[in-house]
């Protein structure tokens, strides 16, 4: 197939419609199918692109042709070279049917000299073999022993990328002088002005060539040469390196503001004598190379990051570098590669984390250009597994990162590892300082982002010019001994966290909505060591899966493509959920309640930025994620770069250098009962050491009902300190009689500075209201003494089970909570069907009260038990909603449910695979969830007729949080006052 071809700068590309062709049983090197692209079931595939894009459910070998007429001059004493940016994994490429290179990895640049090989004037044929690994071994290679960009080869699911291979940028066919500039490598230095230029020669004669070097430096946009520098030097055939320093007066610095870029034009003309004779006449050949740089200077001291000597708090998200079709390649629409970087320089990064996948060139000059600093990952950092050749593939991979990127000023972090316990692969990661620092010695080092391997002893930093790890974070020191080995996941606090507490780098993924417990230890990490990074934390949405199948149709994408057919899975499984639990009277379209969860999670950003920015010793953040990539909702925008609504707003309030972080504890109180009130300073050196007058109020519907001024003093410093990130304002018990409602903290600096932040809305109930209009007689078991007593406060008369089974009526109201100490046994089980069918109501408050033996489900009375388990809400989460109902009268419903006002009243146990209930009052919907289908539905609060009567299922934590949180009490009254007039005990007052 002739694809289409250009010519850009002299460098011809490649790129358009190819051919390819699976190779299942790997025989087309036997059969040389790189003479001829004549293979029966070939198909066009793109170029750049994926093989997925035209074999969906494809991995293994695969052969790409591509038939091209030169258009290079074909100078007299030139090299034909083809230069290769991303082919994935291993490629062997053959030219008019000759063989002329390989390559392993990728992510990494390669060429291969095709000038013996090249037909002028006539059409050219490009085979090229691509080896997409897989579990199996081909050919020597395993898939999970490559980088291999955290891909997956099991089914897919959210919070995983499928496996897949190809060519994800054009080929360039360049004719280059046979003496040239293969590497041009600068290092500037911003306290002498030096520029450190490294030449790498590539003499391809067989002779010494005398070569003349002019350095011209220039800003990169104006172009008038500031200095010129001239050399000469005689490079023997094959690889040689050339060194010189050429300086600078008072060079302008490369910073976030004003990221400043000098350009080196290096013109090196060449001679030499094929016949080493001085009668012959030399050959004389130019090259040009040129490269961008900028003066910056990135590193940790006293354990805070500084950009050119200013402490800077390291605002940060990260990027699979995830596109809709192409997943590597943005097909769907070329600006992708840079809106990214667009929308979070726009709302207050600092920094892109590129997690495990090497940025695009494209990406980074982009950074280099708008000032924002990249942390940089190669894709042997996650997930590669030990192997005989575990020590050169990571070698490969990430000191060819490194070498590639080095010239941008805009990458200051070269990161090792992420997520990766104490195995071979960490120890070989912490031993490569050397090795690296001989490629680049000009940029930070951390060693593991998140420090699961939990050696203590070892540190995660390493400055520019070093080569050994310092303890700059954390607990970290010489000598210290690891933190007990236990899962990623630990179950402190009773829920996991991904978090090793002491480890300098750390990562954070708390259940939601969170503890009070859990909020005190993330705004309190790092209190007694040195800074930590907190280089993992957010808060998702759903996945919006809906709307992007939309798009996928509106783009015209083919139905069987991986990512295509995961979403529109995911749509169906969610709509049919949706409709059979009978959800359509609360949102007009399922769409909208997909909506209303990127609304939510916004919010909920911010209370994260509350606890982030309120503790002093984090020395930056990078936040989880940047978009929906991997097929899940953790993004701050969709997979097709839509803002998610409100997020724009939560991020510039969350980053403002300067901001008040206000917290009440609890976010749900009564009128009159005393809760914490707290107001914290965030200030990244803004405001001069000074008294500034604070005014913080409580105000609801009728206006102010509380006030307090205070000031907020900035302190001084000696000189070269820093002043503190963090400064507190104001920490008090406060007690409202009011009306119940919701209300507002606000806070103001009245004078001398402009924070963001400063408005927090909580809630007040009324305890008052909280009794049952009518007098209401219960039957009870399993319920504790006080929650008995409460109940008879509140005008309900309780009485044990026995009593009831003793009466003739049929029409009781039983409720059944937990069980200490006893069980139900088959009679009572029968006792208490036996009264719902005769036309009783049961309500059974706790989902564990189903459960015999191993069976979650096992006393369900019920064919179908389906199964009742402990749903974990973490980054990613569920969102309950509720419909309109007297369960919820009072309470804030129909809808998603806001966790800051039901608290830990949000159940954490969901039913399903039962039949659809016969009345549903809430149901949990999870979309984008890591797990098999992507979809995790359950019924959370419903009703099954039985008989007469009926009986209730709750997972709702009402007996947890009774007299703690207003809703378990109000929830509690509203279901006994309801289900009490349905069976007509109610009896007037």
């Amino acid at each position: 197939m002739r694809g289409s071809t250009r010519v850009i700068n002299n460098q011809q590309v490649l790129s358009g419609v190819w051919c390819l062709a699976r190779d299942p049983e790997n025989k087309g090197k036997q059969e040389k199918w790189f003479e001829s692209n004549i293979v029966e079931e070939s198909e066009l595939a793109p170029v750049p692109g994926l093989i997925q894009q035209v074999y969906p459910d494809y991995h293994g070998v695969a052969w790409y042709w591509h038939r091209f007429v030169p258009r290079v001059p074909f100078a007299a004493d030139h090299q034909q070279v083809l230069k290769f940016q991303f082919v994935d994994y291993y490629a062997e490429i053959w030219l008019n049917g000759h063989y002329v290179g390989s390559h392993e990895g990728g992510e990494m640049p390669f060429e291969c000299d095709v000038t013996e090989h090249l037909i002028k004037g006539r059409e050219n044929l490009l085979a090229i073999r691509i080896l997409n690994p897989i579990d199996a071994e081909i050919d020597g290679i395993i898939q999970q022993q490559t980088p291999n960009r955290h891909k997956s080869t099991r089914e897919l699911a959210p919070g995983t990328g499928f496996n897949f291979g190809g060519i994800y940028a054009d080929i360039h066919l360049v004719e280059l002088p046979k003496v040239r500039l293969s590497d041009l490598f600068v290092r500037p230095n911003i306290e002498t002005g030096d520029l450190h230029i490294q030449l790498t020669i590539a003499n391809g004669t067989s002779s010494r060539a005398r070569s003349q070097i002019t350095i011209d430096v220039s800003p990169s946009e104006s172009g008038e040469v500031l200095v010129s520098a001239h050399a000469e030097g005689e490079f023997a055939a094959g690889e040689s390196v050339f060194e010189t320093v050429v300086k600078l007066d008072k060079p302008r610095l490369w910073s976030l503001e004003v990221p400043y870029l000098y350009r080196v034009n290096v013109t090196m003309q060449s001679s030499w004598n094929d016949n080493d004779s001085e009668s012959a006449s030399d050959r004389v050949q130019t090259h040009h190379s040129s490269v961008r740089c900028g003066f910056r200077d990135f590193r940790v001291e006293k354990g805070f990051f500084r950009l050119n000597g200013k402490r800077v708090f390291v605002r940060s998200t990260h990027t699979g570098n995830h596109y809709p079709v192409g997943t590597a390649v943005a097909t769907t629409d070329p600006y992708l590669v840079r809106q990214d970087l667009i929308y979070a320089k726009a709302s207050g990064f600092n920094m892109i984390r590129f997690i495990a996948t090497a940025p695009l060139q494209e990406q980074l000059d982009f950074c280099d250009e708008i000032g924002l600093m990249v942390y940089n990952e190669c894709a042997a950092s996650w997930g590669m597994e030990d192997s005989p050749l575990m020590k050169e593939r990571f070698n490969n991979s990430t000191l060819g990162l490194v070498r590639r990127d080095r010239n941008h000023p805009c990458v200051v972090i070269w990161g090792l590892l992420n997520e990766t316990m104490d195995d071979p692969i960490f120890r070989h990661a912490a031993s490569i300082l050397p090795q690296l620092r001989a490629v680049d010695d000009s940029r930070l080092v951390l060693l593991g982002s998140g420090r699961w391997d939990r050696q203590l002893g070892i540190g995660t930093v390493c400055n520019p010019g070093e080569v050994h790890w310092r303890f700059e974070w954390g607990a970290e020191e010489s000598g210290a001994a690891e933190i007990p080995n236990r899962s990623p996941f630990t179950w402190e606090w009773g829920y996991p966290t991904g978090l090793y507490e002491g480890m300098g780098d750390v990562h954070f993924y708390p259940v939601e909505p969170r503890t009070a417990p859990i909020n005190k230890l993330v705004r309190t990490i790092g209190q007694n060591t040195k800074p930590v990074f907190l280089s993992e934390w957010g808060y998702g949405s759903l996945l919006d899966v809906i709307r992007t199948t939309r798009y996928f149709e509106q783009f015209g994408a083919r139905c069987d493509l991986h990512d295509v057919a995961l979403f529109r899975s995911m749509a169906d499984r969610f709509e049919s959920e949706w409709n059979r639990l009978g959800m359509q009277e609360v949102y007009a379209f399922p769409q909208h309640m997909l909506e209303d969860s990127n609304r939510m999670h916004s919010k909920q950003r911010r209370r994260v930025f509350d606890h982030v920015r309120s503790n002093p010793s984090y020395c930056g953040y990078n936040l989880t994620g940047m978009l929906d990539h991997g097929y899940s909702g953790e993004g701050l925008w969709t997979f097709f770069r839509e803002w998610k609504p409100g997020v724009i707003e939560a991020l510039q309030d969350g980053w403002s250098p300067l901001r008040f972080c206000l917290f009440v504890e609890p976010m749900h109180v009564y009128v009159g009962t005393p809760f914490q009130v707290e107001a914290v300073l965030a200030n990244e050196d803004v405001l001069l050491p000074g008294n500034y007058p604070v005014c913080l109020r409580i105000s609801g519907k009728r206006g102010v009902v509380w006030e307090k001024r205070t000031s907020v003093c900035i302190p001084e410093t000696a000189s070269g300190e820093d002043g503190p990130l963090v400064v507190p304002i104001l920490l008090e018990q406060v007690v409202l009689d009011v009306k119940a409602g919701e209300y507002e903290l606000a806070a103001y600096m009245e004078f001398g500075g402009a924070p963001s932040g400063g408005r927090l809305v909580f809630h007040v109930a009324d305890n008052q209201l909280n009794r049952t209009p009518h007098s209401v007689s219960i039957t009870a078991i399993g319920l504790d003494s006080n929650t008995e007593s409460w109940l008879v406060a509140k005008g309900i008369q309780v009485l044990p089970l026995a009593d009831h089974f003793t009466e003739n009526d049929n029409g009781s109201l039983i409720v059944v909570g937990e069980f200490s100490g006893e069980e139900l046994t088959p009679a009572t089980w029968n006792a208490l069907l036996a009264k719902a069918e005769a036309g009783s109501t049961v309500v059974f408050l706790s989902p564990q009260v189903w459960k015999r033996g191993e069976d979650s489900m096992g006393w369900f009375p019920f064919s179908n038990k389906g199964r009742c388990y402990k749903f974990i809400d973490w980054l990613y989460h569920k969102d309950c909603v509720s419909k309109e109902h007297p369960y919820f009268e009072g309470l804030q419903a129909r809808g998603i449910m806001d966790i800051d006002y039901y608290g830990q009243v949000i159940p954490d146990y969901l039913f399903d695979g039962q039949d659809t209930p016969d009345e549903v009052m809430a149901a949990s919907f999870a979309v984008g969830y890591p797990c098999k289908t992507g979809v995790a539905t359950g019924l959370l609060l419903g009703t099954y007729a039985w008989g007469l009567g009926r009986i209730v299922l709750n997972t709702f934590r009402i007996l947890d949080n009774l007299c703690v949180n207003p809703v378990a009490d109000k929830m509690l009254l509203n279901i006994i006052a309801y289900e009490s007039s349905r069976t007509n005990l109610v009896t007037e007052v």
